[in-house]
Parts: structure tokens; C-alpha cells; sequence
């Protein structure tokens, strides 16, 4: 995700929190803001629910994103010495859970990430 569209989402998403955190307190109000929009008052709860959906995707899309980015990140700075390690013979897999190993990655990590940093490994010539 390039640094425009992350700027853009932060700004979409600290509006949805302010707007959110606006329609949970106003619920029901007839003189809400929401009442421009939506005249009835029974969709309120509806609306709310929506937009904090809304708020969950976009954060776990971002959270997401940044994680992938900052391991292939990692495997790009050091890929003089990866290069260095497949002339000396290594394999993808030797190398992949040596990373594991230096990045601290537990248990449940280092099998969520097994697979991608081999991946990220395997396109290094």
C-alpha cells in the first residue's frame, strides 16, 4: 500500500471513529445530525453498527498490509547476505528458519510466517 492511499485511510478512518463515537452517544436523539440524512430514529443502532464494521475492516486491512510489508522489508535489506548464503549451499529452508530464529518469531509466529518468508526467500537469485 503506497504512503498516499495509507494517508488517505487514516484521515477516512479517524472520521468514522469521530462519527461513530458521535452516533453511539446520540442513539435515538430526534435531533441528532444523523437526522439530515436518515429521518427515522430506528436505523440508529443499525448505522452504528455498520460504520464500526466499516472502522474493524479498514484497521485489520491496514494492520495487515504493514505487516507483510515490514517483513519483505527485512528480507530485502539483507539480501546481499542471502545471496552470499545460497552460493555457500544453504537452502530457502535453512535460511528461512534462520530469520525466524534472529527475528525472535515464537512458535505461532514463525508458522504464520514460515511460508511467506520462504516465499520472499525462493525470488532471491
Amino acid at each position: 500500500m503506497n504512503r498516499l492511499l495509507r494517508k488517505i485511510l487514516y484521515f477516512v478512518l479517524a472520521f468514522l471513529m469521530i462519527a461513530d463515537f458521535y452516533l453511539i452517544f446520540n442513539a435515538g436523539n430526534p435531533n441528532s445530525f444523523l437526522r439530515l440524512i436518515i429521518a427515522d430514529t430506528s436505523y440508529d443502532v443499525t448505522v452504528t453498527v455498520v460504520i464500526s464494521i466499516v472502522i474493524g475492516i479498514i484497521s485489520l486491512l491496514m494492520m495487515r498490509d504493514g505487516d507483510q510489508n515490514s517483513v519483505r522489508k527485512m528480507i530485502e535489506s539483507n539480501t546481499d547476505y542471502i545471496k552470499k548464503l545460497k552460493t555457500e549451499g544453504r537452502s530457502d529452508d535453512e535460511i528461512a528458519e534462520s530469520f525466524l530464529k534472529e527475528i525472535g518469531a515464537g512458535k505461532f509466529t514463525s508458522r504464520f510466517l514460515e511460508r511467506r518468508v520462504k516465499r520472499y526467500i525462493a525470488r532471491i537469485q
